[in-house]
């Protein structure tokens, strides 16, 4: 397995792990500037990820759309300058009440984009912090939306516990499904599973890691979401790599 570690926007915070991730992901937001990974080419392979819902992009809102595009466009310039072969996509929600919201519309827009480094991320079944239910938290939607677009999966280890739990689902039955789909790039954080919290370091996680690293493909490459201390994160990465 393979660790890699996630910035927004931090310089600094890539330069001090340079030496102990394995790769970067770096949060492609349209404000930052970027320029400054032009100094890892050669160095470390990078994954970028899209804005998301938190930054109000939603893939289902065809009122949205050149909004949209414009963040998918960001992400894929970003890939180009960066060389990289993936770009990690969250699907949307169907916010209640909005009659521009479809799960058709994500399908298309990405259809129409045609990017093979695409990977489309499994994201909880609620979507908090929103009026709506997330599209692509099951493993049947993501299978439909792999297989209609043609494109690469990013499975989310925290967002499919979420899931489970939403859904009162085994969490491990949960998460040997979504395996089955041989994904292309994986995230990984610390997790309070009864107190429905996330992205924590794993000193303060409550996850069996050994049994989940059980079930996954030992060529996976994982980005640590975990904090954004980078000694913490380098404490993160110790710990999986002696587990």
């Amino acid at each position: 397995m393979k660790f890699g570690v996630k910035t927004y926007d931090s310089k600094e915070f890539l330069d001090y792990l340079l030496d102990k991730a394995d790769f970067f992901e770096v949060q492609a937001i349209r404000k930052n500037d970027y320029s400054f990974l032009k100094n890892y080419s050669g160095k470390k392979s990078i994954v970028i990820h899209c804005e998301h819902q938190g930054f109000g992009v939603n893939l289902c809102d065809s009122s949205k759309k050149e909004f949209n595009l414009g963040a998918i466009s960001f992400a894929q310039k970003l890939a180009d300058l960066t060389n990289s072969k993936k770009i990690i996509v969250h699907l949307g929600y169907l916010e209640e009440g909005n009659k521009n919201c479809l799960r058709e519309n994500a399908i298309e827009l990405l259809k129409e984009i045609n990017d093979k480094r695409i990977c489309v991320e499994n994201v909880p079944y609620i979507a908090r912090g929103f009026n709506g239910i997330s599209f692509g938290s099951s493993p049947k939607e993501i299978k439909e939306v792999c297989r209609e677009v043609g494109c690469g999966f990013c499975f989310d280890i925290n967002h499919a516990i979420d899931f489970a739990r939403d859904l009162h689902k085994d969490i491990y039955l949960v998460i040997k499904e979504f395996e089955m789909f041989n994904p292309n790039h994986y995230h990984l954080g610390g997790q309070n599973i009864e107190k429905g919290i996330s992205h924590l370091d794993f000193k303060d996680s409550n996850l069996d890691l050994e049994k989940i690293f059980s079930l996954l493909n030992k060529n996976a490459e994982i980005t640590l979401e975990v904090g954004i201390n980078e000694k913490e994160v380098e404490k993160d990465l110790k710990i999986v790599r002696e587990i």
